[in-house]
């Protein structure tokens, strides 16, 4: 008999931390607030140099700005990319700060495939994956992810004169906060 009631009291204390780890994943869960948002910007500075190993293969350095819409909020964007492509076809990393009104910011980390177009004018932007990195004001404390698609709807020309490489994204976010 005190053996059963041991097994039952073990089977008690076990079922109520099983509970208790599920309703701390559900509130973790519920805290996480997932953002739809978009970005539209230019090239402001392009630097791109032949590596000269294979034929087409190309380093590319560029500062960007733009705006970002964000479910209703809308921040100015700037960032820097950096990309390695042969033929057209590469892998990317940036950084991108988005700077709000209320003078709130979001620093995120960034890769994503590139492909440009054969004619060199437009490009695609795929896979692209994120962290968010450090926030201040409302976002001090973000911590979570991002994925998003885009391209380049116009060719960035000679010293950026004629038109700038501007550019389209599109995506989504999820992140926490730390409780106030």
């Amino acid at each position: 008999m005190a053996l059963r009631k041991r097994n039952m009291t073990a089977l008690g204390c076990i079922s109520t931390l099983l509970v208790t780890v599920c309703l701390i994943g559900f509130v973790t869960e519920v805290g996480a607030e997932t953002r739809k948002f978009r970005t539209v910007g230019q090239f402001s500075r392009v630097e791109v140099m032949p590596v000269g190993d294979v034929e087409g293969h190309l380093l590319g350095i560029f500062e960007f700005r733009g705006l970002a819409f964000i479910d209703g909020d809308v921040a100015v964007l700037t960032g820097w990319t950096q990309c390695d492509v042969i033929k057209g076809t590469g892998s990317c990393q940036n950084y991108v700060k988005q700077v709000y009104e209320d003078g709130s910011t979001i620093v995120f980390k960034g890769q994503f495939d590139a492909r440009i177009a054969p004619d060199g004018k437009t490009g695609l932007y795929e896979n692209g994956k994120g962290e968010y990195i450090m926030g201040t004001g409302r976002f001090t404390g973000i911590k979570g992810t991002l994925s998003y698609t885009g391209k380049r709807i116009t060719p960035i020309s000679p010293g950026l004169k004629e038109t700038r490489g501007d550019f389209i994204t599109e995506g989504t976010g999820t992140y926490t906060l730390p409780s106030k």
